[in-house]
């Protein structure tokens, strides 16, 4: 034993044993990081080394989760297999859309009542005024059917009955209120700026969601966004 320190009531001591244990705690932090470096480096050599395998089979997987995922939501959504080709048709039967239907049957169980769109058919309708009060599902069947052109030519199913949907350039969307003062545009300023980027860029063949246009305007203002 080695004196280490007299008090009034005890007297401390060491031994050789003990130092050793002591070095041994204060160093295991340092040692174990030591090894999990060179055991890490180690992995990460023989993983460079199998790089292509390895990527390979990962986007294997990726693809098959892909499909599989899609798949298992269109048997459990009851979604239809879309009819895409050249055509400018858009012909949706009971459309629904996938995110307030689902989150209505998570909550009281409630089932989403489908609806109809026709666009580029045979009356060549190309734009559809949708009016209503408010909580009337406005805004909701404009963004459904853009929803249903994402997900078809993403080659999944889509939510409703029947769809027939021609190929679509790009999609288009204005909606809801925002401004930039601070660049001195008001809300009407920001929806004029976009609703003309749209109109610049759009094409026969671009599906374009406007929810909102021109708001607290006179009726000749409305009446020249909507010749435009």
């Amino acid at each position: 034993f080695i004196h280490r320190q007299t008090m009034a009531n005890a007297v401390r001591f060491s031994t050789p044993e003990l130092a050793e244990l002591e070095a041994r705690i204060t160093s295991a932090a340092d040692r174990a990081l030591a090894l999990e470096l060179d055991i890490f480096a180690t992995l990460t050599k023989e993983v460079l080394g199998e790089e292509q395998a390895l990527a390979a089979a990962s986007a294997a997987l990726a693809d098959l989760d892909h499909y599989a995922g899609l798949a298992e939501l269109a048997v459990e959504q009851s979604y239809a297999r879309p009819h895409v080709d050249g055509s400018l048709v858009f012909a949706i039967e009971e459309g629904r859309h996938p995110m307030v239907e689902q989150t209505l049957k998570r909550g009281d169980g409630a089932s989403f009542i489908g609806n109809d769109c026709r666009l580029g058919s045979d009356d060549e309708t190309r734009i559809l005024v949708v009016t209503g009060p408010n909580m009337a599902g406005k805004s909701t069947f404009l963004r459904q059917n853009a929803l249903i052109v994402v997900l078809a030519q993403a080659g999944c199913f889509v939510p409703a009955k029947s769809a027939h949907i021609g190929m679509v350039d790009r999609l288009f969307s204005r909606v809801g209120a925002a401004d930039d003062l601070a660049r001195g545009r008001s809300t009407f300023m920001v929806e004029m700026v976009e609703t003309a980027a749209i109109l610049n860029q759009a094409t026969e063949r671009s599906f374009v969601v406007l929810d909102e246009i021109g708001r607290g305007t006179a009726t000749f203002d409305g009446l020249s966004i909507a010749w435009a």
